[in-house]
């Protein structure tokens, strides 16, 4: 099978939810041509051994990495043509098959593909599993597939529980813990659902891809799509980004925050972080390495904190419709006025970004100063090269 000739490298992650019927066979095959996706990974192919070995090689890849099923349940495939790049197996278990990533004009990364339990107690061994991966990765690592957890009642139909809250904060928790961003998505806002009429349908966002903070740095453009729901009850998840013009950490820029001057603790850290007895140049690349180090472990990022808080205050809202608590009032403001910090933290970001001089600080222009930054981003892209014949003497 060819691999993909388009700009962007792409990855293909699935819950198959069986990998041995013909109608399987058929939908695959059409995503494969439709999209050309660089590495397939297949989850819950529920079949092991001598079957999986059959339908491996009917697929056409050079290379494939497997966690068997466990019976008919789970199962992680990776597919890949070692032609284009190179993987090996760095770690492997029942919920999780971690690659380590090569291929040339790109930076080695990793890619680990997950089969999350739905029993939390297998969710919890999970999670503690990936956030010791997280503290030893030190290069772009890409996390995708099922993790059979929704990060906010939003993403899924029907009213939210009080459990359903418990478990949303413990996912985004991990996904905290773990320094872990989501990607975000494009297309149909739910990528499992079930039932056939009003009554009997359900719906959630159990697939995703998540990245770390040198994954985002290096491919900032890194884009994912849900794809359309063929014989599966989920929906197929590519991410893509491009190979051209990658950011490598090792060159990446140092670059001041001014937002970082609104945090209680900054100033101190700065005085207890610079080494006076050394020279000056070796001082500021200490204290650079190690703002880098506060910014992730202390500040944070603001554009999850902002989505967090809003999630949060509108959590307490509807819990005051239904019965009102004075204790919850007393943090909806509390939780107001970290919001409004925040905003303004945000807005200084994307003035800066903007690299105009002037900005009503009082004001949220925070929509105007992104729509500034996005508008250099795309004066600074080159999109096309023309060939002026006078000029070239033809």
């Amino acid at each position: 099978m060819s691999m993909s000739t388009y700009s962007d490298f792409k990855l293909f992650a699935w819950n198959v939810g069986g990998a041995g019927g013909r109608a399987f066979s058929r939908s695959l095959k059409l995503v494969l041509q439709l999209h050309k996706p660089d590495i397939v990974i297949l989850l819950e192919p529920q079949v092991s051994g001598g079957v999986a070995n059959a339908v491996c090689d009917r697929l056409g890849f050079q290379d494939v990495a497997r966690v068997e099923a466990n019976g008919r349940s789970g199962g992680i495939w990776i597919f890949w043509n070692s032609q284009a790049i190179t993987m090996q197996v760095d770690s492997a278990g029942h919920p999780h098959l971690t690659m380590i990533c090569s291929k040339p004009g790109m930076p080695i990364w990793k890619l680990t593909a997950v089969y999350a339990s739905p029993q939390q107690q297998s969710q919890r061994s999970l999670w503690g599993l990936l956030i010791d991966q997280s503290r030893r990765i030190n290069c772009p690592w890409i996390l995708t597939g099922d993790f059979n957890a929704i990060r906010d009642p939003d993403e899924k139909t029907g009213p939210a529980s009080s459990s359903t809250y418990s478990r949303c904060k413990r996912f985004g928790n991990w996904i905290n813990e773990a320094k872990l961003l989501d990607l975000g998505f494009s297309g149909p806002k739910f990528t499992w659902s079930r039932g056939n009429t009003t009554a009997s349908y359900k719906a959630s966002r159990l697939d995703r891809s998540l990245c770390n903070l040198e994954w985002n740095e290096t491919f900032p453009t890194t884009s994912v799509t849900h794809l359309a729901r063929l014989s599966s009850d989920h929906h197929p998840i590519l991410t893509s980004w491009p190979t051209q013009g990658v950011s490598h950490l090792t060159s990446k820029r140092f670059r001041f925050e001014a937002t970082w001057l609104t945090h209680a603790d900054f100033f101190p850290f700065i005085e207890n972080s610079w080494e006076s007895q050394t020279t000056f140049p070796d001082a500021l690349q200490v204290l650079s390495d190690k703002l880098k180090g506060w910014n992730l472990a202390v500040f944070g990022n603001i554009f999850q904190r902002k989505k967090r808080l809003v999630a949060r205050i509108a959590g307490i809202e509807r819990r005051q419709a239904e019965s009102f608590s004075p204790s919850l009032a007393k943090l909806h403001a509390k939780l107001e006025a970290e919001l409004d910090k925040t905003l303004e933290q945000e807005e200084l970001i994307w003035f800066q970004r903007s690299r105009e001089n002037w900005v009503k600080f009082g004001e949220r222009n925070t929509a105007y100063f992104h729509h500034l930054t996005n508008i250099r981003r795309r004066m600074n892209k080159i999109t096309a090269l023309k060939r002026w014949g006078w000029q070239l003497g033809h």
